[in-house]
């Protein structure tokens, strides 16, 4: 008797955590996603549009541009810098990345300037909140790129890492701090002196060079 009971039981327990699915996005080409929450996704470019499952929560999406408008004989390819979303998404939440799809390679072109893409409730049609962000362009020939590496470094990534390399005006701040005067003999400060040091390790190349252009103005 308490077996007949426990499995309809059991049962509507797993139909119940059936029922709170994940949520989906989807993206149509000539959008490709790159980075779902950190992670590389591999690119379908032959499928129009493509589904991926998601949590409740918060999310971040990179997507890149690559529009191809070729035929027979010439070849025309539309890209643009990868554009990021950052959104939250409900339980069982559909969501579809919304924009009106360039026609043709006029009209790509003049898409990419801007970008003006939305999140949109697939099943409500209502808009939902992100914050938008094209990411900056990298010179030179580039075969491929890590694009988390690049947010992370910009301190803009999908749980960005604590340790970041520290910004120039935390180096410059601390370099700039006032040191109290010796009464006739100069006298070091150790204590400070490795707390500089280990916020020179740990800037970026660019912020040492910054760093290294003040000390020899001060001299």
């Amino acid at each position: 008797m308490k077996l007949t009971v426990l499995v309809p039981a059991l049962a509507g327990l797993l139909w119940a955590g059936s029922a709170l699915a994940n949520a989906q996005l989807e993206v149509s080409n000539p959008y490709v996603v790159q980075l779902i929450d950190g992670q590389s996704i591999n690119p379908k470019l032959l499928d129009k549009t493509s589904t991926f499952p998601l949590t409740a929560g918060k999310h971040q999406l990179v997507i890149a541009f690559e529009g191809n408008f070729s035929n027979r004989s010439e070849i025309k390819l539309v890209t643009a810098e990868p554009l990021v979303l950052n959104f939250t998404a409900a339980d069982n939440q559909k969501l579809v990345l919304d924009y009106k799809k360039p026609r043709n390679e006029t009209e790509a072109k003049q898409f990419v300037k801007d970008q003006q893409v939305a999140l949109k409730d697939k099943v409500t049609g209502q808009q939902v909140s992100s914050e938008k962000f094209v990411m900056p362009k990298v010179e030179g020939f580039q075969l491929t790129r890590d694009y988390q590496q690049e947010l992370i470094n910009m301190g803009k990534a999908f749980n960005q890492p604590t340790t970041v390399a520290v910004s120039t005006a935390a180096v410059m701040a601390a370099a700039s701090a006032p040191v109290a005067a010796a009464p006739s003999k100069a006298q070091s400060n150790p204590q400070a002196l490795t707390q500089l040091q280990n916020w020179y390790n740990k800037a970026d190349a660019e912020t040492r060079k910054a760093f290294q252009i003040w000390v020899i103005q001060q001299q």
